[in-house]
Parts: structure tokens; sequence; C-alpha cells
């Protein structure tokens, strides 16, 4: 039986789940961040100002989701980011003493809880996979690669992946509109129509991609063999528990759009990150085979 998160054929929708304005620190404004994601091509984005929610989305030919990014100093874990998604209230800054009294209350509200650049908080793996109720981790965010070149939380992913978590991967740009920062992260959504509740529940599912530029068309495995096509790569990459994997490349000049890999016994995941020629990456979420 093939095991798979995304679907051949079923059409995508793009979308950024992190993003700021001027309602917190960012530096454009509602209408200016919805008008930049519409004219780049975007169908959606969530609005996830610093402990301030969405009082009114702007009206600019978008999908605009409600969102919150919360942080704090968890007393066991360290310090945390953790945005909510589809979460249209928030008490004041600090209300919560712990990181699962924040996932408590987006998960009472019915929200989707998004652990922030881990790598960027300076949180190792090992906190990671203990904050509970988290859905899915930023595994590359585009501004904390932009100003201190710590956006990719790739390890943590797998460290918690071959811990026994079942999380998703996002690719996010969490822009402020400062240097450059927007548009460097999304996610390409398998959903049944651009509605919040349906966006939702295809993130939930892992029905999604991640991206900074290549295309993933299938990803798949029948548990013995896992097999991937994309838009024209310079590396597609099989990762698995510990040292398991392998990455194939094309001939000197040329690109590759398809590949297959046997995944070794006793595994629990296998998932692939994709490289293009002009060194952007994408990922896609991991398939468990446990």
């Amino acid at each position: 039986m093939k095991r798979r998160n995304l679907q051949p054929g079923r059409p995508f929708f793009r979308g950024n789940l992190h993003t700021h304005t001027t309602v917190s620190d960012g530096r454009a404004t509602p209408s200016e961040a919805a008008r930049w994601y519409r004219e780049h091509g975007y169908d959606f984005y969530a609005q996830t100002d610093h402990w301030r929610a969405v009082s009114e989305a702007p009206e600019e030919g978008i999908l605009v989701i409600p969102g919150v990014e919360f942080d704090g100093q968890d007393p066991e874990l360290g310090p945390y980011h953790i945005v909510g998604l589809d979460l249209r209230e928030s008490p004041e800054r600090g209300a919560f003493p712990t990181a699962s009294a924040v996932t408590d209350y987006i998960r009472e509200r019915e929200g989707l809880a998004v652990l922030c650049h881990p790598y960027w908080c300076g949180m190792p793996s090992w906190s990671v996979r203990r904050v509970p109720g988290v859905v899915a981790v930023e595994v590359y965010n585009s501004t904390c690669e932009v100003h201190i070149a710590k956006g990719l939380s790739a390890v943590h992913l797998d460290d918690s992946l071959a811990a026994g978590a079942r999380l998703w991967g996002l690719a996010v740009d969490d822009t402020h509109w400062g240097q450059d920062d927007s548009g460097g992260g999304w996610v390409m959504v398998q959903a049944d129509d651009l509605t919040i509740p349906s966006l939702m529940r295809a993130i939930r599912a892992g029905s999604f991609y991640a991206s900074g530029g290549p295309e993933i068309l299938e990803f798949e495995t029948d548990g013995k063999t896992a097999y991937a096509r994309t838009s024209p790569a310079s590396r597609i990459a099989f990762i698995c528990d510990g040292h398991h994997g392998g990455c194939y490349r094309p001939d000197a000049g040329d690109s590759i759009q398809e590949a297959e890999f046997p995944c070794p016994e006793g595994v629990s995941y296998v998932r692939i990150e994709v490289d293009d020629e002009r060194g952007k990456r994408a990922w896609a979420n991991p398939l468990y085979l446990d």
C-alpha cells in the first residue's frame, strides 16, 4: 500500500504562515502586506503579529488566516516562540508561564500550534520534541537566515522524528519587511478549497510541502522503496533516521526530476529535500514507516 502526503495531479495553494505587520513590529501595514503577497502569486497568508490578533482582515483579494505569535521562557525547556494559526484573540504579553500553557490556549480555541525557528531561539533538539500539542516546526525561516544565518532547523526536525515525535515541517518568511526577508519560504498546500477550515485540515494532515524555490510533484513509498518527482533539481536527498539516507545528483551540466531510494530496514521515516541550480531548497513532509 502506497503512503503519501501529496496526491498526484491535485492542485496546490501557495501561502506563507508567519507574517508581521505594523500591528506589532513589522514595517508594512496589513493592507500593504496583503497586496505584496497577492502581487507575488500567493493564494493566502497568515498575519501572526506578536501578542496581537487580527481585528479585521484587509480587503486586498487574498485569503488572510488570523494568527498570533507568542514567546516566553519555559522554566524547563528554555526560550520558545510559538505561532497559533486560526486564532482570533490573544491575552496580554507574558500571560503564559510555560510553552504547554501556550499550546493549551491554542488547542482550546481549535487553532493550530507551530513551533517557530528553534535554531534561532537556541532550542536544543530535545526541548523541541517536549513541547506538547505542536503540529509543525519551522524547518526553514528566511528572516532568521537573512539576519543571523540561523534559519535552517532541519536537524531539530530530524532529531525529533528519530526520537518518535510526529511533526510536519514548514518553510516561512517571518517577514518584518526589513532586510529583504519577504518571500524566502512558503508552503504549497493541497486543500479541498481556498478556505481557512480546509487549509487548516490539510496542514494538520501534512498535505503540503515547504519550499524556497523547487516544486515537489510526487513523493510516496510502499515501505520498501521511496519515489520522488520534482521540478528540475541539482540534488534530491532522501533522509531517514540516524546515518541512513541517500543523495541523487545529475550528470554534470544536467538536472534530474525523478529519483528512487531503497528504504533501509528498521527506519521509522523518510523525507526528502530538493535543491535547484540556484541553491534554493524544498522539503517534503516525512512519510512514517513504523
